[in-house]
């Protein structure tokens, strides 16, 4: 389970508007100040993204939650999104150069470019229309998972366990 932390901006029946932070790793990395990914990720300000969660903890508005994603889901959501038009570029482009010679014998670079091209258009097509029955439903869509009670300190009680610490 992928798991992140957010705040409830609004809550609607059994679904809550959440918003999350993006996190760049480079925060708690110590080879930071070296690093070429560590310097564009600080000329890019961190966003702000919000988006519905399943909310089955009753959450309410204010509340800091940790919002959960099955990985399985994620990782089949990002082959349909990533490879499988990578595939149909590739495929389309193998498609083309294999009929190209028999249709138009001096166009084969030309007509496998083009094949390609309509492969992965075609194949673009395929994962719009197959994108809103996976979003609706529940495996694919995020989900509450508990509500952070984060209850204050108080300073006294940092001193005493100070005190203890230097055994007096």
């Amino acid at each position: 389970m992928l798991e992140e932390e957010g705040i409830v901006l609004s809550v609607n029946g059994d679904t809550a508007e959440v918003v999350a932070e993006t996190k760049s790793a480079c925060g708690s990395c110590s080879a930071k100040s070296g690093c070429g990914t560590s310097l564009l990720a600080s000329m890019f300000p961190q966003r702000k993204r919000s988006f519905l969660a399943a909310n089955p903890v009753s959450a309410q508005e204010g509340d800091r939650v940790v919002i959960g994603l099955d990985e399985s889901a994620m990782q089949i959501a990002s082959l349909l999104v990533y490879m499988a038009p990578l595939l149909g570029l590739i495929g389309g482009a193998i498609l083309g150069n294999w009929l190209m010679p028999s249709l138009l014998s001096g166009f084969t670079e030309i007509g496998s470019i083009a094949m390609g091209i309509a492969g992965f258009v075609l194949v673009l097509m395929m994962v719009r229309k197959i994108s809103p029955r996976l979003s609706g439903s529940s495996r694919y869509q995020a989900r509450i998972l508990r509500v952070l009670r984060i209850s204050p300190i108080s300073v006294e009680g940092i001193k005493l366990m100070g005190n203890q610490i230097d055994g007096k």
